[in-house]
């Protein structure tokens, strides 16, 4: 058995387990990159206007806009990586607040450029079609659109200017979950007392002993309802923002000014939310089966509380080595560089695996990484085979990330987080795949199936109930309603929970854990959780792609899907890739996939627990 090794601050961490983000910095200090970027923004504010006097001096101004994104890239993937290794270094923080500050007063000598190019709409309508801008054409497209919500010219310029002034409901947020936020313990039946933490949550809820999981199970969202108030306001001042600002440039929702972002509209919601509500049987079924095989393998009922619980026993316990074994191996059926490049990730140390005190919690793969080297990755790996799924995810993205930067010119390299998930579920499927393939028992098999089973019911059944929860808010935000307390918000995620649950009379106000309804961080991100299931169902689309077609879907999925970046609309680009995710065949086709494996646990459970 693998057992971790502790740490107790970051500076303890053996180099080949950090992140290399000396080399960002290429040799040259931090201040001098700073520095570079300041003197490129003050060439951009000498030509704010005259760039628009012929086309060739707009041309001049993206070759500047180029170079400045470069080095902004540089610049916020040192500093936010440094600063999620350790969230309250004092240092680093100050080197961000130092850097906010300088950019909003550049910000403000730039002015308002949507002012600059109502002034000039003409002339950018007439230099759509130029040849030389075509790597621009589609952002162009998307800047006239948003004139038709343009305020007046000195609106525009003081929330430009003040901007900087605006309160960041993320990053209070942050702050107060990852840092400030006891959990508590988890008590033995012998009273030991385990430390909770996020790192610890999801071993202790699948610990032997009972009462460490329903102590667990309660003290982790009770630790967030003694906030629940503050969480409430924050999260509905984050949203009455938006809706404000949406309203009064005369959207005809929030969400519509949100979605628009990605030209699909509330009837692909629509399609996703019924297509998930319509299939609740296969989910039911699932949550039955597991009742029944926990009652025969421990003769009693299962409570909320068990249901981490690891009905059978097989390996889960990984080395940071094995998980980087596993990935290689998982990555070799990928055609072209991909292997090599993974490869190159692990030994060249795009990764930060351990988890210490202060340590932003959870797990990302850096954007806005068009001009570095490394694509980085930041996780809190303990040892589970959940770990292993992180990192194969996490470079998934990375990946992603890669082949766009290497194929598309830097202003068409950032897909957009509309299409974010599915490179990287898509890597959490291969794994799976690869897995119960090599699997040696049914219990084995078993197991992995309900690893899989569990990771569709938490990217796709959660991440839409919590989407469509989302949207009723943000609706009667808009409408004004009064929403601004936690029971307000909790009432109506309650309503909306009941239906997507597996028992929805179990669905009631004063349950602690509808204090998810403040908690989920996505929530203090903009509306965008619905992305996470629309992925994993593309994910499966193309994975089952791969199954029965092969290297050539597999190909497919690397030149038209990873390479395409952000040159075209999402929709668009899945459409060339051949998913249309407006479809109900798309949703058809991944329910019969969890169908498919629901029969498959059920089957090898009845095998395995046969009493």
């Amino acid at each position: 058995m693998t057992k971790l090794k502790k740490y107790n601050s970051y500076q303890e961490i053996e180099e080949k387990y950090r992140f290399d983000l000396e080399d960002i910095l290429n040799g040259k200090s931090y201040e001098k990159l700073e520095d570079e970027y300041f003197k490129l923004f003050d060439k951009i504010i000498e030509i704010k206007d005259s760039k628009y006097e012929s086309l060739q001096n707009y041309q001049n101004y993206l070759k500047l806009a180029n170079q400045m994104q470069i080095l902004s890239n540089k610049i916020s993937n040192y500093l936010s990586n440094t600063l999620n290794t350790n969230i309250v270094d004092t240092e680093i923080n100050k080197k961000i607040a130092v850097f906010e500050s300088r950019a909003a007063e550049y910000t403000k000598r730039n002015g308002s450029e949507s002012n600059r190019i109502a002034k000039n709409r003409k002339l950018i309508e007439k230099w759509l079609d130029e040849p030389a801008l075509k790597n621009v054409r589609k952002d162009l497209i998307a800047i006239l659109e948003n004139l038709d919500h343009k305020l007046d010219d000195s609106v525009e310029t003081f929330i430009n200017a003040t901007a900087n002034g605006d309160p960041n409901p993320e990053e209070i947020f942050s702050i107060l979950t990852d840092s400030e936020i006891d959990f508590g313990y988890a008590i033995s039946k012998k009273g030991t007392k385990h430390k909770i933490t996020e790192a610890t949550r999801i071993s202790l809820l699948k610990s032997a002993d009972e009462s460490i999981r329903k102590s667990t199970y309660f003290n982790y969202p009770n630790a967030f309802v003694v906030h629940k108030q503050s969480l409430a306001k924050l999260l509905y001042q984050h949203i009455k923002e938006i809706s404000v600002q949406a309203l009064y440039r005369k959207y005809p929702s929030s969400l519509d000014s949100i979605l628009s972002a990605d030209h699909v509209d509330k009837k692909l919601l629509e399609v996703i939310y019924n297509s998930v509500q319509e299939n609740m049987p296969i989910f039911r079924r699932y949550f039955q089966a597991k009742s029944r095989f926990y009652k025969a393998k421990f003769n009693k009922k299962m409570q909320k509380w068990d249901a981490a619980v690891d009905l059978v026993k097989i390996k889960s316990n990984y080395s940071i080595e094995d998980a980087q074994k596993i990935l290689s191996e998982i990555t070799k059926v990928m055609p072209g560089e991909y292997h090599d490049i993974v490869t190159q990730a692990i030994k060249e140390r795009w990764v930060d695996y351990i988890n210490v005190p202060s340590k932003r919690s959870g797990a990302y793969s850096i954007g806005e990484s068009y001009g570095l080297n490394k694509i980085y990755i930041l996780m809190n790996f303990d040892g589970t085979l959940n770990s292993v799924n992180t990192l194969c995810h996490e470079m998934g993205h990375s990946m992603h990330s890669y082949f766009s930067n290497k194929t598309q010119p830097i202003e068409r390299s950032q897909y957009p987080i509309f299409l974010a998930e599915i490179a990287s579920i898509f890597n959490e499927l291969l794994l799976n795949d690869y897995l119960i393939t090599n699997a040696k028992s049914d219990k084995e098999k078993f197991y992995l199936i309900n690893e899989s089973i569990n990771d569709f019911i938490g990217t796709v059944l959660r991440q839409t109930q919590w989407s469509n929860f989302e949207f009723e808010l943000y609706e009667a935000i808009d409408k004004n309603l009064p929403v601004n307390t936690y029971e307000a918000i909790e009432e109506i995620y309650v309503n909306n929970a009941k239906k997507y649950s597996f028992k929805s009379a179990s669905e009631k106000i004063g349950n602690p854990l509808n204090v998810y309804s403040v908690m989920v961080p996505h929530f203090y991100y903009y509306f965008y959780v619905y992305k996470y299931a629309l992925g994993y169902i593309v994910a499966n689309v193309f994975f089952q792609k791969y199954k029965t077609e092969g290297k050539v879907a597999l190909e497919n999925y690397l030149n038209k899907f990873l390479s395409a970046g952000d040159k075209n609309w999402p929709t668009e680009i899945l459409k060339e890739a051949g998913v249309d995710i407006y479809s109900k065949d798309i949703y058809n086709k991944a329910f019969k996939i969890l169908n498919e494996k629901v029969s498959y646990y059920i089957q090898l459970g009845k095998k395995i627990f046969k009493k």
